[in-house]
């Protein structure tokens, strides 16, 4: 099984990684892409996969986090991706929903990294609220053969179709198998199967109580950041995978053949292979 959207290196989760990985290794997840958010985190993520084999890095600067970049950002970034042959680009993207951001600067900083995944050719992932139409904008603007991951997509079924003709992937996380996002979960069955993936993007976006087999025992840091509920454990994949192939009417081999065979077609289509 493959994650393809997870922030290990969050205080909430780093802790516990040696515990984690004791859980998710037997379950058969072997494949973790850990994305940055900032400069301030792309140190962690990279020790973290120097140490673990199964984790396929990115760095970026997420579209929350554009007041957090000194201004040499964006070299700092492109000489880390050099460093790193194998890394993606990640977590980028555009956000409407935060309150007071720059959607002008949002704009400029997701442009100029979707044009460094591009000269790299590196494969991307896309975090975006409320944005869709400027998010479209902005690929149109940056014609490239990246492929996008738009993680945990919750945009419009009408604009699945423009998405895949533009090269994109989708993944699915275990937050849309709650109650209230049935509409959103719906959105999925119009993505073409070739096009998608699957994540938990721990340690947020978790499934509904009754998925949750896993939970990270408190630590040192309050749990009380994320209001009503607790840190997702990465090893709640396996309970997205199942979910997962139930809806689709398959098997749970099938489904995770099916993700191996997208994972790889992202990966290959970010590298201009």
């Amino acid at each position: 099984m493959i994650d393809c959207h997870l922030h290990l290196q969050d205080p909430l989760l780093a802790p516990k990684v040696d515990e984690i990985f004791a859980v998710t290794r037997p379950l058969g997840i072997t494949r973790m892409v850990v994305s940055g958010t900032r400069p301030g985190d792309w140190d962690a993520v990279e020790a973290l996969a120097s140490a673990h084999s199964e984790i396929l890095p990115q760095f970026g600067l997420h579209p929350w986090r554009i007041d957090q970049a000194e201004a040499d950002w964006l070299g700092s970034l492109e000489n880390r991706l050099r460093s790193w042959p194998e890394a993606g680009v990640g977590e980028i993207g555009l956000d409407r929903w935060i309150k007071g951001s720059d959607f002008a600067r949002q704009k400029e900083v997701f442009s100029a990294q979707l044009e460094l995944a591009r000269r790299l050719r590196r494969p991307a992932t896309v975090h975006c609220l409320r944005a869709w139409g400027g998010l479209l904008e902005a690929i149109d603007r940056t014609p490239t053969q990246t492929g996008l991951l738009l993680h945990s997509y919750g945009g419009p079924a009408e604009l699945v179709p423009a998405f895949v003709g533009r090269g994109c992937y989708f993944s699915l996380s275990g937050y849309f198998f709650r109650e209230g996002k049935e509409a959103k979960l719906a959105v999925f069955d119009s993505v073409p199967t070739d096009r998608i993936l699957l994540e938990t993007d721990a340690p947020d976006m978790g499934p509904p109580p009754e998925m949750r087999r896993y939970r990270i025992r408190a630590g040192r840091r309050s749990f009380a950041e994320i209001p009503g509920d607790e840190p997702n454990h990465p090893a709640n994949l396996a309970a997205v995978y199942e979910a997962f192939a139930t809806r689709k009417g398959i098997g749970l081999g099938e489904a995770v053949a099916l993700t191996e065979r997208n994972f790889t077609s992202w990966q290959s289509l970010g590298r201009g292979r």
